[in-house]
């Protein structure tokens, strides 16, 4: 059964605590790194069935984390929200389409960033990831889940891994 746009409770099988949230956002950071060191040898290939490379996939996981990372924080703090415009996401052939300011490059992430540029990117989402909690009541739009709260950021950022490490790996295997 497919669920409805805009509706959060897709994202609970990530976990429903903070520390099974943050616990699983580390397991699903792990397999991405894992999956993305065995990928040198077509790091810049377009993978079948895709239109992106692994480079592609690496860059545009950490412009995604890279734009809630602040949002979270802003929602944990007791700084007044602004409303947000509440657009709905694209969809595409069944795919979700990634706002384009999220796109990766052309060329993507270079493989020798995996032990620096990612390496950071991990650091600093682990560390923001470990004081997020539930902030019911203060929330952003997101434009496949509507409006959700600081955890249920942390949890898309946990399945946005864990899909995009699931496509790499389709793609590895065709």
């Amino acid at each position: 059964m497919t669920q409805p746009m805009f509706d959060p409770s897709v994202l609970l099988f990530v976990g429903h605590t903070p520390e099974e949230v943050r616990t699983r956002l580390s397991v699903e950071l792990d397999r991405m790194e894992a999956h993305l060191r065995g990928r040198e040898a077509d790091w810049t290939t377009t993978q079948t069935g895709r239109d992106w490379s692994p480079a592609q996939d690496a860059e545009h996981i950490m412009k995604i984390d890279n734009s809630i990372v602040p949002m979270m924080r802003l929602l944990m703090s007791d700084k007044e929200l602004r409303p947000m415009p509440q657009v709905p996401g694209e969809i595409i052939d069944g795919k979700r389409q990634s706002p384009e300011a999220l796109l990766p490059s052309a060329e993507g992430m270079p493989f020798e960033a995996l032990d620096t540029t990612w390496a950071e990117h991990r650091q600093k989402l682990e560390e923001m990831a470990a004081h997020v909690t539930a902030t019911p009541g203060r929330t952003f739009w997101h434009q496949f889940f509507g409006e959700i709260d600081a955890l249920d950021w942390l949890r898309m950022i946990a399945m946005h891994l864990r899909n995009h490490r699931k496509l790499l790996e389709e793609s590895a295997a065709a």
